[in-house]
């Protein structure tokens, strides 16, 4: 906290939030998502004035202050990606204030003084945005209003790539590869390929569609199969948010207690890739099976024609058709994150680096594929269970044979 206080007086002493003079800062409680990346601090700026005091609420965000942990994961790396997006990136392609917090300072040196990094945000709790009531499944409100803001955050990237593609491609290139150190690589892998099995064969089990799903699950587990799907493909590749889930969409609600807009937090993930990777990952993480049935089609056509509708009608943009099609052979995206995580979030206490740290890589993996119960494992069978009703396990196999993947 001390740390945290010298910065912001130096702030205020350099005139980066007008002219005042530096009081107090003190801790605030405000509740957000979780955050699988960095910790956060929320504080509120006492200033004063020629006039009067002025009190300013703000967000702070640190690298993983464990070590160990930040190596893990290579937090030094997703942190330097965040205060790029903030504070280059974004500007850079013209996003405005409406989809991000203002930014107050920013500084990651990508492990060689993480002790200094740190990023100064303003806290959107005190504009009227908050998180949904429901933690992971939305009603038809919520996903509407985020599926057009995610359309509307794209556009912007279609609209940069007609006025200088190069200058885009020069934009795309200063995130860097969040690259896991082997020993985690290897980790994660092994909780992958048992979240994977643990949606898919229950299915098999039940003899739906065997040979199928036994090929997909075998080329689920080709060793950088995620990056595959993701990786960008013109004219459709976008700067993708990267971890668009519902812990990092703040909303703003009107009459009735409805949302009417929401605002994006923590862009540690972002990179250049494909848009099916914010799309699908939002859609199956926070739809329930009954949603998907009733609107998914509904949801899909809300993306694009949002997307058409802020990208200006002198610039082309691929038609709807082209857009499925490419959706179609990546909507398994989605399942590659929501196999791991989501039986976790709806788990009271999920699984943390604290709690497996000293298992085995036997005991980590259990631990992981057991969280959600029954309940867990139901729910991303159905995911899979729609993956092949709409044709898109097919799609995907598909894929694979034009990548060269093989099983």
């Amino acid at each position: 906290m001390e740390h945290v206080k010298s910065v912001i007086s130096s702030l205020v002493k350099n005139g980066m939030f007008g002219k005042f003079d530096f009081v107090d800062v003190q801790p605030d409680e405000t509740v957000i998502g979780a955050q699988f990346g960095s910790s956060l601090v929320f504080v509120t700026l006492t200033l004063t004035g020629p006039e009067a005091m002025s009190k300013l609420p703000l967000l702070i965000k640190l690298p993983f202050t464990d070590e160990i942990e930040r190596e893990a994961r290579n937090g030094n790396a997703m942190f330097y990606n965040e205060v790029t997006m903030y504070k280059e990136i974004l500007p850079d392609l013209g996003v405005g204030n409406d989809f991000y917090p203002q930014v107050f300072n920013g500084l990651a040196t990508c492990g060689a003084k993480p002790d200094n990094d740190l990023l100064v945000l303003e806290n959107l709790k005190y504009k009227n945005y908050k998180l949904s009531k429901t933690k992971v499944f939305l009603d038809f409100e919520h996903i509407s209003v985020a599926i057009k803001k995610i359309a509307q955050f794209h556009s912007f990237s279609f609209i940069y790539k007609h006025k200088n593609m190069k200058r885009f491609q020069d934009i795309a290139k200063k995130l860097i590869e969040v690259k896991l150190p082997p020993a985690s690589e290897n980790e994660f892998r092994a909780f992958d390929a048992a979240a994977f099995e643990r949606g898919i064969r229950p299915l098999i089990k039940k003899n739906i569609s065997t040979n199928l799903l036994e090929t997909c699950l075998s080329l689920l587990k080709y060793p950088s199969i995620i990056q595959k799907l993701s990786m960008p493909e013109e004219p459709f590749a976008v700067i993708c948010h990267g971890d668009f889930c519902n812990n990092n969409v703040l909303y703003k609600f009107g009459e009735n207690d409805k949302p009417e807009d929401c605002i994006f937090l923590d862009f540690q993930l972002s990179q250049y890739g494909s848009p099916a990777m914010d799309l699908f990952f939002f859609l199956y993480m926070h739809t329930t099976s009954e949603l998907r049935e009733k609107y998914w089609d509904e949801f899909l056509k809300l993306y694009w024609y949002n997307l058409r509708e802020y990208v200006p009608n002198n610039i082309n943009i691929p038609s709807f058709e082209e857009f499925l099609k490419h959706f179609h052979k990546r909507a398994i995206y989605g399942y590659t994150i929501c196999a791991l995580f989501l039986p976790a979030m709806i788990t009271d206490k999920p699984a943390t680096f604290e709690d497996i740290t000293t298992l085995s890589l036997e005991e980590k993996v259990s631990c992981f594929v057991s969280q959600g119960g029954e309940e867990g494992e139901r729910l991303i069978s159905e995911i899979v269970l729609h993956l092949l009703n709409r044709g898109y396990i097919k799609s995907f196999i598909e894929f694979c044979k034009e990548n060269n993947i093989e099983s």
